[in-house]
């Protein structure tokens, strides 16, 4: 009777084993089925820098290295759930991304734009970098102030001299480099010529045809085919919005560069 319950135990022992052997391998040309994975997509987030020289940094405090020196106006990715929480002066700080570099700035220097995604996108963008020089500087802010947030629908024109007016000392402007009849000398407001620059290689970038003409003398910052030049009363730089969209254009500046991007929208109530 033993060696009958032994023979009965291996037998059911070699079935079980045999069970589980056909589990782990399926037949030949049979795959086994796994469950789908869900593959979230987030939305991007989008801000506007509310105040002028706000610096971005690597870290979250202030003796992290320095990434960029952001102006107001200008557009940012917002990084979600990147908030840190600091006791210094700036308080909280959030991550952010800036023409594709990735870095902290203090909250309080940001705005959401909840509406952005879905109604505005960026259509494209341009910087040109020069020396950092204190008076140009101040010329190319002031200038891309005047233009930063500049909406044009299908059709409409954008004038370099409407929209920024003349360089005068009472509007803040300062002496600076310029070209003059192949020269170079001081005058008021030099360095505005970057400004209609930059706005003219990402209005090309867009596809969008220009009157842009070359200076006297060739800049560092832009190639000869890219360059605007403009002189009240003589020069303007114009163009005319043929997207066949609504278009904004955002402009911020610092420590010699100059960046204007262009967004869009399909929207008809912008």
């Amino acid at each position: 009777m033993k060696r009958l319950l032994k023979i009965m135990s291996v037998f059911i022992m070699g079935c079980l084993l045999a069970v589980n052997v056909y589990a782990a391998n399926p037949i030949d040309g049979e795959t086994p089925t796994e469950a789908p994975v869900e593959v979230t997509t987030e939305e991007k987030i989008y801000g506007k820098i509310n105040a002028t020289n706000v610096i971005m940094r690597v870290g979250t405090t202030r003796d992290t290295e320095k990434i960029a020196s952001l102006s107001r106006g200008a557009m940012v990715e917002i990084v979600p759930n990147s908030e840190v929480e600091n006791t210094d002066e700036f308080g909280t700080r959030i991550k952010i991304i800036y023409q594709e570099k990735e870095g902290y700035i203090a909250k309080k220097y940001l705005t959401p734009i909840e509406t952005i995604d879905g109604e505005w996108y960026l259509l494209s963008t341009a910087t040109t970098q020069a020396t950092a020089n204190s008076n140009r500087d101040t010329n190319i802010s002031i200038a891309s102030g005047y233009i930063n947030g500049t909406v044009l629908k299908p059709g409409e024109k954008f004038s370099f001299w409407n929209v920024v007016g003349k360089c005068t000392y009472d509007r803040g402007y300062k002496d600076a480099t310029v070209y003059s009849s192949g020269k170079v000398s001081t005058g008021i407001g030099g360095g505005v010529c970057q400004v209609s620059t930059t706005v003219n290689i990402a209005a090309k970038n867009a596809g969008i045809s220009t009157n842009a003409r070359q200076h006297s003398l060739p800049v560092s910052y832009a190639e000869r085919k890219d360059e605007a030049t403009v002189s009240y009363g003589n020069v303007d730089f114009t163009f005319v919005n043929t997207t066949g969209k609504t278009i904004k254009l955002v402009m911020s500046s610092g420590e010699g560069g100059c960046t204007c991007e262009i967004w869009a929208t399909d929207s008809t109530t912008e």
